[in-house]
């Protein structure tokens, strides 16, 4: 057998004869994997490196066949939704806090005419590809959300950053797609109905702001 089997097997048998250019590559490769999955992997099934269930429906998204797209499991029942729909955007957003524009992305300013604080809310939200046909799902529990008693509160969906935003998809249609899309956006608070309403956006991917 050639000299370098036999150098092979040593390796394997005792790491520490490897070489250091070979160790330095042994400690990398985690890493290597890592991040060729999360520039590579990830925009290729659209799911969001960030979050191991992008759609929300509590399944981690490797064994999940379609990971961008959950079931809505919002319970239907409950009194009347006491909350109603202001402004809804999905482009052309402004940060008023900021005086600015501000980059493309869904945006529902939900009001409360009632004498209570609303809190506990879910959002189940849909992206139809005009297209090419397809759907994405998402459902997410919006931690922290409250819309104060007669008053409003906007739930922005984006990079998730800022205080008060939520995370969406980076990989998703919304952000990747030049096609034209309806989104249907269900929201819901506990003890309460449901509420649905749908946001037509133009052709044309989502802008950054300036």
């Amino acid at each position: 057998a050639p000299s370098t089997f036999y150098a092979h097997l040593a390796v394997e048998n005792d790491p520490d004869k490897a070489s250091d250019r070979a160790k330095r590559d042994a400690e990398l490769r985690p890493e290597m994997k890592r991040v060729w999955e999360d520039n590579t992997a990830e925009p290729l099934i659209h799911t969001d490196p960030t979050n191991a269930d992008t759609d929300g429906d509590g399944m981690n998204d490797l064994p999940d066949s379609n990971p961008v797209f959950a079931e809505n499991t919002l319970a239907t029942d409950g009194a009347p939704a006491p909350f109603t729909f202001g402004e809804t955007l999905v482009e052309n957003n402004f940060d008023y806090a900021l005086n600015k524009d501000a980059s493309d992305h869904l945006e529902i300013q939900v009001m409360n005419p009632t004498a209570a604080d609303l809190t506990g809310f879910s959002i189940y939200y849909t992206i139809k590809d005009l297209d090419a046909g397809t759907t994405e799902a998402y459902l997410k529990p919006l931690d922290g959300f409250t819309v104060p008693a007669g008053g409003d509160m906007r739930i922005h969906l984006d990079t998730g950053e800022e205080a008060g935003h939520f995370r969406d998809n980076p990989n998703g249609s919304y952000a990747t797609s030049q096609a034209a899309k309806l989104l249907t956006v269900t929201l819901k608070a506990d003890g309460y109905a449901l509420l649905t309403t749908e946001i037509n956006k133009d052709a044309g991917g989502a802008e950054a702001a300036d």
